[in-house]
């Protein structure tokens, strides 16, 4: 399917909505872009997973976290 069939698809269906509908879609979609109402910074990838990997904690620290939790449960034989 084209992305011109997926819009005119897409369209058809906003044609169906109220001019209130349309105004509270475009709402949600634009908070959804720009981040809840009363956002102290934008949104960013940093801050949607800050906390999430080491907060407070520096990449080489957060590698070495990670590299020590990895276990191996397969065994190569040595030639």
């Amino acid at each position: 399917m084209s992305i011109t069939s997926i819009n005119n698809i897409y369209m058809a269906v906003l044609s169906t909505l109220t001019k209130e509908n349309k105004i509270a879609l475009a709402t949600m979609l634009l908070n959804s872009a720009t981040g809840p109402e009363g956002a102290k910074e934008p949104l960013t990838l940093n801050t949607r997973f800050s906390g999430d990997w080491g907060e407070g904690e520096s990449a080489d620290r957060v590698a070495e976290d990670l590299r020590n939790d990895r276990k191996f449960t397969r065994e190569v034989e040595t030639w």
